[in-house]
């Protein structure tokens, strides 16, 4: 595990995990299959499979331009193929460390490298970040929609709160039905108008010692739309998690990096969304 653990780390500097985050979000031992190229005994690239994705295609920058990237995706497609896949999507998925290929640390051609190979990109996501030394929720500048409350939500808000999250994104509905962090609400007139995940520890590819928190899944159900309500509950965390110590507050996989700019957070980095019908 070390050595993939390693070349991992030098092939996505702006990626930084600890190696047990490594492990547990590849799941390599358990449930991903993983295929090599090597050169004598040294690792110059490999593969993780998920259940229809390919996670992480990585390759030792002493070995790269020679065709080994090029193996490695089809044997991957190979493999996906004779379990029926359909389609293959990169990165996003089981065992994921990344929602799309990361455009970032010299890897501005990757998108290149995967069209040429017939993937299309489906969209453009960003990861983002917000210094939170100067951030004051009194002084922002934004609007503060009326007859809204925020609070956290409690055991018997579930069965409404997933009805609210079908509504916004259902492809969120499990991660909001499994959530272990803790989700503030938007109430209007006593219904869930907006939700959001927040973790004071969730932040990931960070890179040094500060304290990162992570907000997530940020949602407004539509009759409620256009009222602010979204970026206000977005600001109100981060004033949460600055008192509670966060150095700095994360968004991850965004495609609204400007309306969160507007809260002063910036991009750290792209990803690109790529998928092959096989």
């Amino acid at each position: 595990m070390i050595e993939y653990y390693s070349l991992y780390t030098s092939s996505f500097p702006d990626y930084p995990l600890s190696f047990e985050d490594f492990c547990s979000m590849t799941d390599i031992e358990n449930s991903a299959t993983v295929i090599e190229e090597k050169d004598g005994e040294r690792l110059a690239g490999f593969a993780i499979i998920g259940k229809s994705n390919i996670p992480v295609i990585a390759v030792d920058k002493a070995y790269r331009n020679k065709g080994i990237g090029s193996v490695l995706l089809e044997r991957a497609e190979e493999i996906l193929r004779k379990r029926g896949v359909k389609e293959i999507s990169l990165a996003r998925g089981t065992n994921s460390i990344f929602q799309g290929v990361p455009m970032d640390n010299g890897n501005e051609d990757a998108s290149e490298f995967f069209r040429k190979r017939g993937y299309k990109e489906s969209h453009i996501t960003y990861n983002m970040d917000i210094d939170t030394a100067d951030f004051e929720y009194a002084h922002l500048n934004i609007p503060k929609p009326s007859n809204i409350e925020y609070r956290f939500a409690e055991e018997s808000d579930k069965e409404e709160l997933l009805k609210a999250v079908e509504l916004v994104v259902p492809d969120w509905v499990d991660m909001y039905r499994e959530c272990d962090d803790e989700i503030l609400l938007a109430i209007c007139d006593g219904r869930i108008a907006g939700f959001e995940m927040l973790n004071e520890y969730g932040g990931v590819f960070t890179k040094n010692a500060e304290k990162h928190g992570c907000i997530g899944c940020v949602g407004t159900v539509p009759e409620f739309r256009k009222r602010g309500i979204g970026l206000d509950m977005t600001a109100r965390s981060v004033q949460i998690l600055k008192d509670r110590g966060c150095d700095k507050v994360q968004l991850l996989y965004l495609v609204l990096d400007k309306w969160y700019g507007k809260l002063g957070f910036y991009i750290t980095s792209t990803q690109w969304m790529g998928d092959k019908r096989i």
